[in-house]
């Protein structure tokens, strides 16, 4: 109660002693401070009668509230007319009694006062309206001033006349040009409260220093006349006459008159006064604002009065005229103000319940306005926030890492004076996150912009704080989880790599093995007759029988591993199609090749089309992926060599055909598969070189067993066959022909089944670009693609020029095999000398093994280090021994295979290493991202395992051919 900044009293206990804050001290006046703890009856006895029943009601636990209520009050040297509205609250102790009354107390003495004198001014105004003459102005100007008994005390009214002939004074005024010199005399007109024939008051005089010397009234109205001004008489300043300073009954509270004012009422500016006007102002208020207004006024609308009475008749008009529009003028503004001030109420409502902080500051930095969301925001009080004095004061509450940006918003507003938007953090910077029960920043966002004068100066400065506490928490929360996520791709991508690796280093051994062995058991004659062996002939075909056995088990576990990594790639929506330069039948008859001991083997009759349409079309080198369409090929290839090899008809025919409209599968009688929406054409890259766009369209004919209409619902989906029944007869893990679903429709294609009079035709298409020669070199310097391993045996040699190669198999009708090169001196051909360099023993044991065997002569070396040794020795290093070209493994102790090449690319820079080395990567990461690093590094191809000897020589020899600019050797 003693720091509320409103007026507060309190009456407390039987006693009603009275206690109060220092607001009320201006209400009690001169009882102050006597009063203070006194009894409330006695401090109070001038109105006690009034305020008595509110004191009881309180007492026994009523609220009361009193408007308007008249309490005098001894202040400004003498009792002055008050009014206060206040509310009586009573005060319950802790056993539910009433021991005492609160007031809260305003005071409304403007609001009484005005409203009073307003309808004194009304009713004047509405008076004049109907007055045609000075003689009916004078009395209703007197009537008027009686009407109100407070603000007007007394009044002496005198009208100013010319000392005329008798026959003109009736027509006669002080204003009329004939008479202006003549003189003027004051005549009586009426009183106010007073008598006519009260002391001092004369019922005429001459308007002349010596005849109104002596006399108080006389010579005040004198000095008013001449000086054309208002004279204030104040009892305070020894001005007042005494015969003025009167008490009237029933006018003024029937207090002595204080001050009175004389004021010549002039008919227009710069002529003569048309009457002399005494006023006694009201004894119990202060004569300033209101009350000078109202007088203003009222002698204004006198004035007026009078003049429109003395103008002429077109006069008149006009004045009306003149009026009506300022009236109107009047009505208009006061219209516009009272819009302001609903506009004013509406934004401060809107502002009063926005979320959002609103706030003003002056150029200094002083504070004007902020709402309640505002103040909350900053953790503040109102009185806190409009102490502040300058734009550090907020600074202290700024997080420390933050000032400096929080001054920045300052420094932008008023030296560039230009609007900014920033965020900041409080302090203490953390609070309790409701949804999670985490502590988190307290974040605000601010954009504020300056308010600029037509001088270029700043006038003020205002804008918006926003809470993102949440926005930030979540901001954050999702950049924690983002690098949980890149955590735990980064481990399953280790994972991946590190049972890749072992899976894929024994599978390189075991085919390479198996390939030994069935090169061993080809080289001898069954039967074999030797002293210290005999092998009989059922027994070296059955050796020959279990080493096929294990190559294809072999090839067949390659296939899943690499159908694995695929789907992990796509899973990630990591996989990138890349175009090259192809020639499609040529694809397709090197998958046949690939499979042609397969193909043999199950007594398959394979064969290749070209429809009619692909030669209509004219249709002959395209650019498209053609590793991914060859991988497509080959799924669907080896799946009907799968079904077919137990068949009585055994057929497969694959047919190409070509379109510029998107195929329908109708010409092969099936309807594809519906693409999934998640999964994105990428073959309309717009880097893509070449010409106009093509479809091209491939069906596989098998003559297998066939599929149900249920089993065929089966197909093209993750992990799943035609029928259990298929997996234990035919083998395989459901994952090929939903990864070739899933590489058609990344090429913009479809893929679909058909199954029907003992055949089964799996139909696909794909879209390409047909190729332009102009644009060669569009297509050489497109960057290094990402690849994956294709599900055949053969090796996938990944080189600099972006293109996967897969080398063509051996021609053979049942097993690929490797013949030594012993004659490879009598032919012509020079011997392959092959630096391996491989920290696994067993499959650098294998691996020279098979070299050998192939005719190239072999160095090994345990890593890195010793690579680097070796080649000091060698022809490259102006030394003796011979070297053709390195397979080098990437994973090795001491220096692994990135760090070696790129230690022999920067010899070869540096001219320590003469020439270039040809350099094969020969490792088990199969990943796109780690063959385009072993690219990057150095290598000039990647081979990844496990790869087969018979295929990987041709390769070998094809790169050192084309280092050394000599053709390639021709193979076995």
């Amino acid at each position: 109660m003693m720091s509320n900044p409103q007026p507060r009293l309190l009456v407390w206990g039987e006693d009603m002693a009275l206690i109060y804050n220092e607001h009320v001290v201006p209400v009690l006046g001169a009882k102050h401070p006597s009063c203070l703890g006194q009894n409330a009856r006695n401090v109070l006895a001038e109105s006690w009668s009034e305020v008595v029943s509110v004191v009881e009601a309180a007492y026994d636990g009523e609220v009361q509230s009193v408007h308007c209520f008249p309490l005098p009050i001894l202040r400004h040297g003498f009792l002055e007319e008050c009014y206060f509205s206040f509310t009586a609250l009573p005060v319950i102790d802790g056993d539910g009694r009433s021991c005492g009354m609160l007031s809260e107390l305003t005071e409304s003495t403007t609001l009484v006062t005005a409203q009073r004198r307003r309808c004194t001014i009304n009713q004047f105004g509405t008076q004049l309206k109907t007055l045609d003459s000075l003689a009916e102005l004078w009395p209703t100007v007197l009537a008027q001033m009686t009407a109100n008994e407070i603000d007007c005390p007394f009044a002496i009214l005198y009208t100013v006349i010319t000392d005329v002939p008798e026959t003109a004074a009736s027509e006669t005024t002080s204003t009329d040009s004939r008479y202006t010199a003549l003189p003027k005399y004051a005549r009586l007109a009426g009183t106010v409260g007073v008598p006519e024939d009260y002391p001092g008051i004369r019922k005429s005089f001459l308007l002349s220093e010596t005849d109104a010397d002596g006399q108080a009234i006389s010579q005040a109205c004198f000095e008013a006349w001449k000086s054309g001004e208002m004279l204030v008489l104040s009892a305070d300043q020894d001005t007042l006459p005494p015969t003025l300073a009167v008490a009237i009954p029933d006018r003024g509270f029937g207090d002595q008159v204080r001050i009175a004012t004389v004021s010549p009422i002039k008919a227009m500016a710069g002529s003569d006064p048309l009457a002399i006007l005494v006023w006694g102002l009201n004894p119990r208020s202060v004569f300033s604002g209101e009350y000078q207004v109202f007088r203003t006024v009222f002698i204004d609308i006198l004035a007026k009065a009078a003049a429109l009475i003395q103008l002429p008749h077109e006069q008149q008009r006009a004045q009306k005229i003149a009026d009506d529009v300022n009236h109107a003028l009047a009505q208009q503004l006061r219209l516009t103000t009272l819009k302001a001030e609903r506009s004013e109420a509406r934004f401060k409502r809107l502002a009063d319940v926005s979320p959002t902080g609103m706030f003003m500051f002056d150029a200094s930095g002083s504070p004007l306005y902020a709402n309640e969301q505002c103040l909350e925001m900053l953790r503040i009080t109102e009185a806190e926030y409009m102490a502040i004095r300058d734009a550090d004061g907020l600074a202290q509450r700024v997080h420390e890492e933050d000032v400096n940006g929080y001054r920045e918003v300052w420094t932008t507003m008023t030296e560039r004076k230009m609007p900014i938007t920033a965020e900041f953090r409080l302090k203490p910077s953390w609070r309790r996150n409701e949804q999670n029960g985490t502590e988190s920043d307290t974040w605000l966002s601010v954009t504020a912009f300056p308010e600029i004068e037509s001088d270029g100066t700043v006038s003020s400065m205002q804008g918006w704080l926003t809470d993102i506490s949440h926005r930030k928490f979540n901001e954050k929360l999702l950049a924690q989880r983002l690098e949980d996520a890149l955590e735990n791709k980064r481990q399953t991508e280790n994972f991946m790599d590190m049972h890749s690796h072992e899976i894929r280093n024994p599978l390189s051994a075991i085919l390479q093995s198996a390939d030994a062995i069935e090169t061993l058991l080809s080289s001898i004659e069954l039967p074999s007759h030797d002293e210290n062996m005999v092998v009989p002939t059922h027994v070296g075909e059955d050796i020959m029988d279990a080493v096929q056995t294990i190559i294809l088990c072999a090839q067949h576990q390659k296939r899943i591993v690499d159908d694995i990594l695929t789907l992990s790639k796509l899973d990630a929506s990591l996989l990138v199609m890349s175009p090259d330069k192809v020639q499609v039948p040529l694809l397709v008859k090197k998958a046949l090749k690939m499979y042609e001991a397969e193909i043999g083997r199950a007594g398959i009759d394979a064969q290749l089309c070209i429809e009619p349409t692909y030669d209509e079309l004219d249709v002959d080198w395209v650019v498209l992926d053609s590793s991914r369409l060859l991988q497509v090929i080959i799924n669907l290839l080896t799946n009907s060599i799968k079904f077919t090899q137990y068949s009585e008809e055994r057929k497969i025919k694959i047919c190409i055909g070509a379109s510029y409209q998107r195929p329908t599968g109708k010409h092969h009688g099936i309807s594809f598969i519906e693409p999934q929406e998640f999964r994105t054409s990428r073959t309309t890259q717009r880097e893509w070189p070449g010409g106009e766009d093509l479809y091209l369209q491939f069906a596989v004919y098998d003559t297998g067993r066939g599929l149900s209409e249920d089993e065929m619902k089966l197909l093209f989906q993750r992990f799943r066959q035609a029928s259990p029944k298929t997996y234990k007869q035919y083998g395989g893990s459901g994952l090929g022909l939903y990864i070739s679903r899933e590489l058609c429709e990344l090429q913009g294609g479809q893929i679909g089944v058909s199954c029907g009079n003992g055949k089964t035709v799996f139909t696909f298409f794909v879209r390409a670009k047909r190729w332009v020669d102009a644009e060669q070199e569009d297509i050489d310097a497109l960057p290094m693609p990402v690849r994956y391993a294709s599900a055949s045996s053969s090796p996938v040699v990944y080189s600099k020029g972006g293109s996967a190669t897969l080398n063509d198999p051996m021609p053979v009708s049942y097993t690929s095999q490797v013949k030594p090169r012993e004659d490879s001196s009598e032919s012509g051909q020079k011997a392959l000398h092959v630096l391996i360099v491989e920290d696994n023993l067993i499959n650098q044991k294998v691996m020279s093994q098979q070299l050998r065997r192939a005719g190239c002569t072999v160095h090994v070396a345990n890593h890195g280090i010793e690579c680097l040794d070796f080649l000091e020795s060698s022809t490259y290093c102006s030394s003796t021994t011979p070297l053709s070209v390195v397979l080098l493994d990437l994973e090795m102790p001491e220096m692994d295979g990135l760090t070696c090449i790129r230690e022999i690319r920067r010899r070869e820079t540096a001219g320590s290493i003469m020439g270039h080395v040809p350099v094969i990567a020969v490792t088990a990461n199969a990943r796109s991202e780690q063959i385009n690093k072993a690219i990057e590094a150095g290598m000039d191809q990647v081979v990844t395992k496990p790869f087969r000897i018979p295929e990987l020589v041709p390769q070998m020899e094809r790169l050192v051919a084309e280092v050394d600019g000599a053709p390639a050797l021709a193979v076995g």
